[in-house]
Order: C-alpha cells, then sequence, then structure tokens
C-alpha cells in the first residue's frame, strides 16, 4: 500500500523537476508534432555539444595562460639566481618543534632552502620515520629582501626582518595559526643567513 502511494509522488516530482529542449515550457512541448519535437531535441542536442566544446576551449585557454605564467615565474626567479649579488639570497633552515602533517603535530625531518629577492616557494615537510607523510607550506623573501615570510595566509604568520642575517640568526620557539585557529606548526625555530656571493663584506 505505501508503495501505491509513494510512486504518484515520486511521478509528481519528476515531472516538476522534468525540463524540456531550447527552454520550452510543458505546455509549448505538448502543442508541438512528433516532428517539431525531434527539432527541438535535435537543436538542443546541437546547442549542448557547442557549450561544451566552448566550455573545454575556455579551460584551455585558461591552463595555457596559467601555464605561461607560471613559465614565466621559473624564468624569472632563475635569471634572479643567475645574476644575484650578496644580499640578494637568504639561506633558510627549519627544524625542531612539530609541525601539522595529516591533521596532527608531528616531528618532522629539518629543511633548508634558498630564496632570493621576490620568490615564493612551498616547501614540503616530511613526518620524521614516515616518508610518504607530508605537508606544505608556503614561504616568500619580499622583492626587497629584507623580510622572510612563512605560511603568509595563515592568521598568525610569520615575517622576520633581516636584522642579523649577516652572519646568521636563529628565530624561535615560534608557533603559527591558520584563519581557523588550528595550529599549523609549534615551537619551530628558523635560521636566515645571507648566501655567500660576490659583493658581500670582506673577511678579515
Amino acid at each position: 500500500m505505501k508503495r501505491l502511494l509513494l510512486l504518484p509522488l515520486l511521478l509528481a516530482l519528476f515531472a516538476g523537476c522534468q525540463s524540456f529542449p531550447m527552454g520550452l515550457s510543458e505546455a509549448q512541448w505538448k502543442s508541438l508534432s512528433p516532428e517539431q519535437q525531434a527539432d527541438y531535441t535535435r537543436q538542443q542536442t546541437q546547442l549542448n555539444e557547442q557549450r561544451r566544446r566552448e566550455s573545454e576551449a575556455a579551460d584551455q585557454r585558461r591552463q595555457s595562460e596559467e601555464g605561461a605564467r607560471a613559465a614565466e615565474e621559473r624564468q624569472q626567479v632563475q635569471f634572479a639566481y643567475a645574476r644575484a649579488r650578496h644580499g640578494d639570497i637568504v639561506t633558510v633552515t627549519i627544524q625542531g618543534g612539530m609541525v601539522a602533517i595529516d591533521g596532527k603535530h608531528r616531528p618532522y625531518e629539518p629543511v633548508r632552502f634558498d630564496l632570493v629577492r621576490g620568490e615564493r616557494k612551498e616547501v614540503e615537510f616530511v613526518q620524521q620515520g614516515r616518508s610518504t607523510s607530508r605537508n606544505k607550506i608556503d614561504a616568500r623573501l619580499s622583492d626587497d629582501g629584507n623580510t622572510f615570510y612563512f605560511d603568509e595566509s595563515a592568521r598568525d604568520r610569520i615575517s622576520l626582518i633581516s636584522t642579523g642575517w649577516e652572519q646568521g640568526k636563529t628565530n624561535g620557539p615560534l608557533d603559527i595559526r591558520d584563519g581557523n585557529s588550528r595550529s599549523v606548526a609549534s615551537a619551530i625555530t628558523i635560521n636566515l643567513k645571507f648566501k655567500e656571493l660576490p659583493g658581500g663584506p670582506r673577511r678579515r
């Protein structure tokens, strides 16, 4: 009995959600001959196919533009490294404390990387003893090379100015929380040191 009562409701719901080709109403659709209905259905199919092709073309253009921008950025970074002088590149070492990996605070392998002025990169943190568990956090050096940013999008992002970078300066322990007040990292230390390059101070 319940099934018999449910069937009309389902049919009514289907009818309410039913759509007809080319935006026609149900009354307009029913007023057409079978040949006209077939013609409208064919037109709708052609229109759907055209929209699909246009959407794919737009996606391809967007991907191509994004790829071109990424390639240009990589080229600019490579050029910046090639012509860098003392003070243009900072070596960053991050170790100690915990980093959020797979939703939990975990010890991680220390990381060391270089940043040239204006460069942004994603730093990958690997859980100690479990190389398959990883997390990426963005790092950036300002265009003037005087400020280091770590997890810039977080609520409590880390920003460190270039005081002491000549000899190397260790900052920490430091904590980071994201926009939802969840801890991204806790008690980490960050050492920043200008890479030895031409143009630096003479050493006695």
